[in-house]
């Protein structure tokens, strides 16, 4: 599960400091894995936030809790009006390619 986001902060500095603090925290929620930030070679001002978690309940629960508000706002505030969750479908990693099932097209017979 990932949560992109793509930016264009007003100032890189602050913008950098501001994801520094809200990775700091939010990766002590269960279900974090990793976070990066990347900046476009081709448009400077543009930054991807690539946040990567186990489950998308997780995610959600982590970025979306009001606990974490404060943390979290200053950051996904700046984020353009784009889809920001995505699930992998496939990986392809040390010569060997793996396809993933989607959350999306599981039935709910269980239910």
């Amino acid at each position: 599960m990932f949560v992109i986001t793509q930016h264009q902060p007003a100032g890189e500095k602050e913008f950098r400091e501001k994801v520094a603090h809200f990775s700091s925290e939010i990766s002590k929620e269960p279900g974090f894995i990793k976070l990066n930030l990347v900046k476009s070679t081709d448009e400077p001002v543009t930054w991807i936030l690539i946040q990567e978690w186990d489950l998308i309940g997780n995610a959600r629960r982590a970025i979306n809790s009001s606990k974490n508000r404060m943390i979290v706002w200053p950051v996904l505030s700046t984020a353009l009006d784009q889809p920001s969750f995505f699930e992998k479908l496939y990986e392809f990693k040390d010569c060997k390619g793996e396809n993933f099932d989607s959350a999306l097209n599981q039935s709910d017979e269980s239910l």
